[in-house]
C-alpha cells in the first residue's frame, strides 16, 4: 500500500481505497489437519484370560470362604454319639481318637465299594502316608503307627487320609476320600437349651419355680466329615465310620 500521508505514511484512506481496488489477496492459513489415529490392536478377550487377574483380586478371606463353599458341596457331614469314645481314651493310656477313626475308617472302606482298603495321613510336609496295619494291629500300635507315619515321607496310595479341618483345599484335594473327625464338643438339645434359659431368668429375677426340673447333663459328640468327589461313596463312609465310632468297644481288638 503507498501510503499519501506526510513522509508517505499510510493513511485510513489509502488502506480504503486499496482493499476496493481489489489489490488485496488474504491468504487462509492450512489448518492443519490431525494425523490419522492407527487402530490399536486388542488382545482378544476370554473368561479364561480375565480369570487370574480377577482372582489374585479377591480378599484372602473371600477365598477361603470360597474354597469352604467348594468343599462343602463335595461333603457330607454325619455327627456322631462320642460319651463312652471320650471315656474310653481317658481310661486307656496311648488310646487316641485318631487311632479309634483310623480303624473305623479301615473298617468302613471294607464294606464300601472303593479301589483300594488303606488308610492315610497327612505328613508334616502336608503329604499323604499310608498308616500299617489300620485294619489288623490292635489300637495302641496303631496309635503308634499314626505318629510314625506323620513324621515320616509319603507313601502308599491309600483309599481314604485321615485329616484335620482345613488342611486341603480344592485343588489339592488327594485322589482318595477325606475324613475329617472334629473334637469332642457338648451338644444340648433344643428343649435343654430353652429349659436352661428360663431357669437362669427366673434365678436373675428372684423367681422361685417348684416345678423346676434338674437338666440333664448335655452329651458329647464329634462331627465326622467326608470329603470325596463320589456323593455315592462320601454318604456311604460317613454312615459306616459313624456306626463304628458309635460303638467304639468294638474297635479296640
Amino acid at each position: 500500500i503507498e501510503g499519501t500521508g506526510p513522509k508517505g505514511r499510510v493513511l485510513k484512506g489509502d488502506v480504503l481505497q486499496f482493499l476496493k481496488a481489489g489489490k488485496a489477496v488474504i491468504s487462509k492459513p492450512e489448518i492443519s489437519k490431525p494425523a490419522a489415529s492407527k487402530p490399536v490392536a486388542k488382545a482378544p478377550s476370554s473368561g479364561n484370560a480375565e480369570l487370574p487377574f480377577l482372582v489374585q483380586s479377591l480378599e484372602p478371606s473371600v477365598l477361603r470362604h470360597l474354597a469352604q463353599v467348594e468343599l462343602a458341596k463335595r461333603s457330607v457331614v454325619v455327627q456322631v454319639p462320642a460319651t463312652r469314645l471320650v471315656q474310653l481314651v481317658k481310661a486307656n493310656r496311648g488310646m487316641t481318637v485318631d487311632a479309634l477313626a483310623a480303624r473305623a475308617i479301615a473298617l468302613a472302606l471294607q464294606q464300601v465299594k472303593v479301589e483300594g482298603n488303606g488308610v492315610g495321613v497327612v505328613t508334616d510336609g502336608f503329604k499323604v502316608a499310608e498308616v500299617a496295619g489300620a485294619a489288623s494291629a490292635s489300637v495302641l500300635d496303631l496309635a503308634q503307627a499314626i505318629k510314625q507315619a506323620r513324621s515320616g515321607p509319603a507313601s502308599g496310595r491309600p483309599a481314604a487320609v485321615l485329616a484335620g479341618e482345613n488342611v486341603f483345599t480344592p485343588d489339592t484335594l488327594p485322589d482318595a476320600a477325606v475324613v475329617v473327625v472334629g473334637a469332642p464338643y457338648a451338644s444340648v438339645s433344643a428343649a435343654e437349651a430353652s429349659a436352661a434359659m428360663d431357669s437362669a431368668l427366673n434365678d436373675l429375677l428372684g423367681v422361685s419355680t417348684s416345678s423346676a426340673q434338674p437338666s440333664k447333663q448335655a452329651s458329647t459328640v464329634i462331627d465326622v466329615r467326608v470329603i470325596s468327589n463320589s456323593p455315592t461313596v462320601a454318604s456311604a463312609l460317613a454312615a459306616k465310620i459313624k456306626g463304628f465310632l458309635s460303638n467304639p468297644e468294638l474297635l479296640t481288638f
